[in-house]
C-alpha cells in the first residue's frame, strides 16, 4: 500500500504543476490539512482540499511557470511518506530567481492525502514520524 501512497504524492505534485486542480483534488481526502514550516508568515493550518489547492495556487502566483520537484520521496509505514520537495522560481515583476527546498510527510487516509505537513530539515521531518537519521 504504501508505494501506492508515493506514487499519489507524485501525481499530486504533477497535478500541481500543470495547475489541474480537478486531479489534485481526486487524490485528497475532503478534510485534508496543510501543515506550513513554523517559520511561514501564514504558518496556520489551512483545511479542507479546497482550500489547500487555493493556499497552493496563490503562493505560487507572484513567480513565472514554477514547477516542484522531489530530490528524495521515502515510504515510511502504511500510511506515510516524506519528501523532499524543491521548486526554482522567477520573479514575474522582479525577475529575480529563488530556489527553495522544505521536506514534508504526507499522511495518508483511505489512499487519499489527509494532510501534509512540511519541514525545515530532514531530520525534523523523520523525527516527525518516529525516526532518525
Amino acid at each position: 500500500m504504501s508505494q501506492e501512497n508515493v506514487e499519489t504524492v507524485r501525481r499530486g505534485v504533477d497535478a500541481l504543476n500543470r495547475r489541474d486542480r480537478a486531479a489534485f483534488l481526486a487524490l485528497c481526502d475532503p478534510d485534508m490539512e496543510n501543515i506550513p514550516p513554523r517559520d511561514w508568515p501564514e504558518s496556520e493550518p489551512i483545511r479542507g482540499r479546497e482550500a489547500v489547492w487555493g493556499f497552493y495556487v496563490e503562493g505560487n502566483a507572484p513567480w513565472d511557470e514554477t514547477s516542484f520537484e522531489f530530490a528524495e520521496i521515502m515510504e515510511v509505514g502504511d500510511d506515510k511518506v516524506v519528501a523532499d520537495l524543491r521548486q526554482e522560481v522567477q520573479g514575474k515583476a522582479s525577475g529575480v530567481r529563488v530556489g527553495w527546498a522544505f521536506w514534508l510527510v504526507a499522511t495518508f487516509r483511505e489512499t487519499k492525502q489527509f494532510r501534509i505537513e512540511f519541514f525545515a530539515n530532514r531530520a525534523e521531518a523523520l523525527k516527525a514520524v518516529g525516526l532518525e537519521e
